[in-house]
């Protein structure tokens, strides 16, 4: 055991050289972002390479849609706690799953959560007023405010800040007299107005056309979406990315990836330079199909497949600078080694955010089946 009164330690820059080496033993290298996701009906965490897959929730409920908060210290979710899986009520919970709590009670379904820029502020879809609108939820207060659907019935979802906060990216459904509604990506601005669409409205007899998964790029330059576009039985699905002056860059991973697949989940990452995406092979055995996470570099075209499990890994979300993901109890101890030598404000820090990996229980509702990798 070293102990703090010794000559060796006691020069600032031995200690300094000791700290270092500890941090570089201890914390995973490149492991400074991380990615959530849904996989079993849980949520879970990983590393931006795959590695660290950790469960954050206890396999009680079905649960959906995780959204990183802007610094990475809470996650946004959906919880349906009841059979239906549709119905879903909204819920936050800390990065390392602890302190859940419930923020929406009404409705039969409220999914698809995302955080302003600031963290103050909460978007989701729900349909407790009919159609499935779009609404903001302050977290200080609770308080909820609709944005679409005042006029007319729209049916609007999917909705994604913009870095500066100024406007929402979202989906529309497109009424049409009979069969499938398209969807298409509009704009707005954030307190509801100046709605418009990013691309015109299919007309009458155009090909059916679903875009889906809006994100706005870090820079606010671009917005990212998946397009399925042409016959209902064989449509062309690709990835576009789009500046609001209407520039598009087509991204087509048909091939690369392997054969047929639907997408079921889409995120930027890497500051624009690279997007995560979820899909499934359509050209499989009906025993061997299920999601995994996809990993794009832009610039070079370069897919990696990050998840090979079993399960469908879905709706992925990246974070910039998160706390690098770690087994439960592993990352406090070595921590405490640290601090044992001497005190410092970032190993408080992280002690403090890591003590307790253990989620609160919650009320048991139903418990879904358990079938944990």
């Amino acid at each position: 055991m070293i102990h703090a009164n010794t000559s060796f330690i006691s020069q600032p820059s031995t200690r300094c050289l000791i700290l270092c080496l500890l941090i570089l033993l201890f914390v995973p290298r490149g492991a400074d972002a991380k990615i959530t996701f849904s996989a079993y009906g849980s949520i879970y965490v990983m590393n931006d390479d795959g590695s660290g897959r950790r469960r954050l929730t206890d396999n009680q409920f079905w649960e959906f849609g995780p959204s990183w908060s802007p610094d990475g210290t809470q996650i946004a979710f959906e919880r349906s706690l009841e059979k239906d899986i549709q119905k879903c009520q909204l819920f936050i919970m800390n990065a390392d799953g602890t302190n859940q709590q419930q923020l929406t009670h009404t409705g039969k379904t409220n999914r698809n959560p995302t955080w302003s820029p600031d963290g103050q502020y909460l978007a989701f879809n729900s349909d407790r007023n009919g159609d499935t609108e779009i609404y903001v939820m302050d977290l200080e207060n609770r308080t909820v405010k609709q944005l679409t659907g005042l006029q007319k019935n729209s049916g609007s979802h999917e909705a994604h800040w913009s870095p500066d906060g100024k406007e929402f990216v979202y989906t529309r459904f497109i009424s049409v007299p009979a069969g499938l509604h398209p969807v298409n990506i509009w704009i707005m601005s954030a307190d509801g107005t100046n709605q418009r669409p990013l691309l015109p409205d299919p007309a009458p007899g155009d090909p059916l056309a679903f875009r889906v998964y809006p994100h706005w790029s870090p820079d606010g330059k671009q917005i990212l979406y998946l397009e399925s576009k042409g016959q209902l039985e064989d449509p062309v699905k690709r990835f576009i990315i789009q500046r609001k002056n209407g520039v598009k860059r087509r991204i087509d991973i048909t091939k690369k990836i392997g054969g047929d697949w639907v997408g079921s989940g889409l995120c930027w990452m890497d500051d624009g330079r690279a997007f995560l995406f979820s899909a499934g092979r359509l050209d499989v055995p009906k025993a061997k199909e299920h999601h995994d996470i996809y990993r794009y570099e832009i610039e070079d075209g370069k897919l990696r497949r990050l998840t090979t499990h079993p399960s469908n890994d879905i709706q992925p979300d990246w974070v910039q600078g998160a706390l690098p993901v770690s087994p439960q109890g592993k990352l406090p101890m070595q921590w405490g080694d640290i601090k044992a030598v001497y005190d410092v404000e970032v190993a408080l820090e992280v002690e403090k955010q890591t003590v307790n990996q253990t989620p609160r229980p919650a009320e048991r509702v139903h418990r879904k089946p358990v079938d944990t990798p």
